[in-house]
């Protein structure tokens, strides 16, 4: 089980430096945009879109490390108030659901890719399944990571995904 997580870990090392590559070219192009239309007077007619796309990319292929690194925005009492174990469950209950949601998410995103693909985008004429790929591959990703995250839950006495529990654990101030 340590071999897939480590596994699972090299693909989010690697997609890491991806989502970092692109918020730099998000940026690089969106500064681009702006020093065109105000210092040049001639905008330039694809910025918006490619950063559109970036962005949409970002996010789903942010989201799974997030998973992974237990960041994701949840509401932690019932889990805060129950004790470990039955935290484990639930953890491991909740990951389970999530992951019937990335299946879903996987196969829709993938019918939606069918359909999209004789589309092309307005200003960069691109076939529209390329920018829908992002649903897909950041589902696979999702589904993935939580399998990671039970494998963790399941091998590991203890694994702590709440802030406020490892900020105490290090002794910083709330």
């Amino acid at each position: 089980m340590q071999t897939v997580i480590k596994w699972i870990d090299a693909i989010n090392k690697v997609v890491g430096i991806i989502v970092g590559l692109i918020l730099a070219a998000m940026s690089v192009i969106i500064i681009a945009q702006i020093f065109s239309r105000f210092l040049f007077h001639s905008p330039l007619t694809w910025s918006e879109e490619v950063a559109r796309y970036l962005m949409v990319y970002m996010v789903f292929l942010g989201a799974p490390l997030a998973l992974r690194q237990h960041r994701m925005i949840a509401i932690e009492v019932v889990a805060e108030s129950v004790g470990v174990k039955a935290r484990k469950v639930l953890k491991i209950v909740t990951m389970l659901i999530s992951i019937v949601f990335f299946i879903i998410l996987l196969v829709q995103g993938n019918d939606m890719m069918g359909i999209v693909g004789r589309q092309h985008s307005a200003a960069l004429g691109i076939p529209m399944n390329i920018p829908y790929m992002a649903i897909p591959i950041g589902a696979a990703l999702m589904l993935l990571n939580a399998v990671a995250v039970i494998l963790e839950f399941l091998t590991k006495d203890h694994v702590e995904t709440s802030e406020v529990a490892e900020v105490l654990k290090k002794g910083e101030q709330l």
